[in-house]
């Protein structure tokens, strides 16, 4: 391709014999478009090649500089907010310290501004629910093991227990990307990305299977904490009393959306672009289990924390992560609620046909998620967006 014209920079690949390739990966408005170099000896004008959604593979000569001096001017953000204006300009002119800013942020801010308001509402919680389940509330109630007993065996009173430090750790994660340059969606991930349907659901269906093998492991070497023993009983004492599935349901959501888009979402997706994905996944799963607090909880998911880390980078997008987060915590409850009380008791009926069921439907996700991890193209470094309004190239930081 020798004409300079910006515009005509975007060709049709309708007659690309690669578009029908399989592995393609689909098209939308928010995913990045691939590029390539121009052929050797074109004008530095014709320096990047627009070729539509990349299919099957990225090609690996392609070279995305860290330098500001090396990268195309950003896209000014879409929806003019000053704020977001700052900030595009401060990454534009100087990517460095930019970059310095963005790493400390969301390695070592976030997460504590996210523990301070998550244990903040959490004591508010307490509060709340004392005063709805006993009608009062005093300091002395919280080393009152039969009172907060109370608490948590009410219906009510667990599910502000739940749902409000949940709501709350989120919050920050919700409210930020609204101010951000790359707007709401791509900041957090929330997009489309390249991985199909059968492979969001493989990867959700295999999730159980980390947990299962992760809790044997850690169980048989460190045991089962207080805390831990304290919410299986709180767990059965509620599915046992006909809220199984009501249980299920919030304890499978409220984690998947609110944690999800914490640490893969906010904090992931700018780490990976920050230090790239192996650092980032890494930082975001550690980030992640330390939440747990409890440290036999700690060490139990952190390999469910890079499970979901890997499947949210290589599919490009946070919806998987979403789903198997589902998956994976309201299986656990069906689980507990289902499992004997004792340990010399055997398991029930229903207990074994369940196990069975997960387990099987788990081994066969894991064989199918092995293939799309192998055979799904790899996502690109960092993303690459286009600008409506004058049709340039650019590479994002």
């Amino acid at each position: 391709m020798q004409n300079s014209d910006p515009s005509s920079r975007f060709e049709s690949n309708d007659e690309d014999p690669s578009a029908n390739a399989p592995h393609e990966i689909p098209s939308n408005p928010y995913d990045p478009p691939a590029f390539k170099p121009s052929p050797v000896g074109a004008s530095q004008s014709e320096g990047l090649e627009f070729s539509g959604p990349p299919s099957g593979t990225v090609d690996q000569s392609v070279e995305h500089h860290s330098s500001g001096q090396d990268r195309s001017p950003l896209p000014p953000p879409v929806n003019g907010n000053p704020i977001a204006l700052q900030v595009h300009d401060f990454r534009t002119q100087a990517p460095g310290l930019y970059r310095i800013i963005a790493f400390l942020w969301n390695a070592i801010g976030m997460p504590a501004v996210s523990l301070l308001v998550f244990f903040g509402a959490s004591f508010v919680a307490i509060v709340i629910a004392a005063m709805v389940v006993h009608g009062e509330f005093h300091p002395r109630m919280l080393g009152n093991a039969e009172v907060m007993a109370k608490v948590t065996q009410s219906r009510v009173g667990f599910l502000i227990l739940v749902l409000a430090p949940q709501l709350a750790l989120v919050s920050t994660a919700i409210v930020l990307p609204l101010l951000s340059p790359d707007g709401f969606r791509r900041r957090l991930s929330l997009v489309r990305g390249h991985w199909p349907l059968w492979a969001w659901t493989a990867a959700a269906m295999t999730t159980p299977l980390i947990g299962w093998i992760s809790s044997i492991v850690v169980g048989t070497l460190m045991g089962e904490s207080e805390n831990m023993k304290m919410m299986t009983d709180v767990f059965r004492g509620h599915g046992e009393s006909g809220f199984l599935i009501p249980l299920a349901l919030m304890i499978g959501a409220t984690p998947a959306l609110c944690e999800e888009l914490v640490f893969r979402g906010y904090i992931q997706t700018r780490l990976n672009t920050v230090v790239g994905p192996f650092f980032g996944i890494a930082i975001a799963s550690v980030l992640f289990a330390v939440f747990h607090w409890d440290l036999v909880h700690v060490i139990a998911v952190l390999p469910l924390g890079f499970y979901l880390g890997v499947i949210a980078w290589r599919s490009g997008s946070l919806f998987p992560a979403m789903l198997a987060h589902f998956v994976n915590n309201s299986i656990s409850v069906f689980a507990v609620v289902m499992a004997p009380e004792q340990e010399g008791d055997l398991p029930s009926v229903k207990l074994v046909a369940f196990f069975g069921t997960a387990l099987l439907l788990a081994l066969a996700s894991s064989i199918v998620t092995a293939i799309a991890l192998w055979r799904l193209p790899m996502p690109v470094s960092q993303a690459i967006e286009t600008h409506d309004e004058t049709q340039d190239i650019v590479v994002s930081s």
